[in-house]
């Protein structure tokens, strides 16, 4: 063991800790599967005031402001978060107005606080855009697993037999809400870009 005095020592070490660390554990891309054929045709309730309803294309910015704050709550996207932001702002801004991408908002009241935005075409790398996103003052309620299921039901009803959200191994999303209604996982190598057409 080497031993060594100082600022400077001190810092050498705790680069090599924090290296160590790094090197144990680098999050993954996961992307969840759903057979839509199987999927549960009980709709999970919603409480209180809290109801889904599909967004307005000009609401892409209502939808995208959801989106960014509840990426922001989770610390786990870490450093692809400004560039999964990015991306998802861009395809919401095309795909809503051009009328591709089509979202679901949770609302309490008047106020959105959930979003869930789709793309239902076979063969694409994932058919859930942004993935379920719900404010962080909000989660723990069941509120997510209601629009997930929904956002499931909605491509079905659009014709798919499969759907897919991609996200990251170490997001409580991927632990407690995406093997719900029976999703299963894979590892990816990177994360394949979604492109309109």
């Amino acid at each position: 063991m080497i031993q060594a005095r100082g600022g400077a020592a001190n810092n050498l070490a705790l680069g090599l800790q924090s290296s160590k660390v790094g090197l144990m554990f680098k999050p993954e891309w996961i992307r969840f599967n759903w057979d839509l054929k199987k999927l549960d045709q009980d709709e999970p309730k919603l409480g209180g005031s809290l109801e889904i309803r599909k967004a307005e294309p000009g609401e892409w910015l209502q939808v995208f402001t959801v989106v960014e704050r509840s990426y922001q709550a989770e610390q786990g996207w870490g450093v692809v978060r400004s560039d999964r932001i990015r991306e998802l702002r861009d395809l919401l801004n095309k795909g809503m107005e051009d009328k591709k991408i089509e979202a679901l908002v949770l609302q309490d009241g008047r106020r959105i606080i959930g979003a869930s935005a789709l793309l239902a075409e076979e063969g694409i790398p994932r058919s859930l855009v942004t993935g379920v996103c719900v404010l962080e003052e909000y989660r723990c309620r069941g509120a997510g697993v209601a629009l997930l299921w929904k956002s499931l039901k909605h491509l079905a009803d659009k014709g798919l037999e499969r759907a897919s959200v991609v996200t990251r191994s170490n997001l409580t999303a991927c632990k407690f809400l995406y093997p719900k209604f029976d999703g299963t996982s894979e590892k990816l190598e990177e994360l394949e870009a979604l492109k309109l057409s």
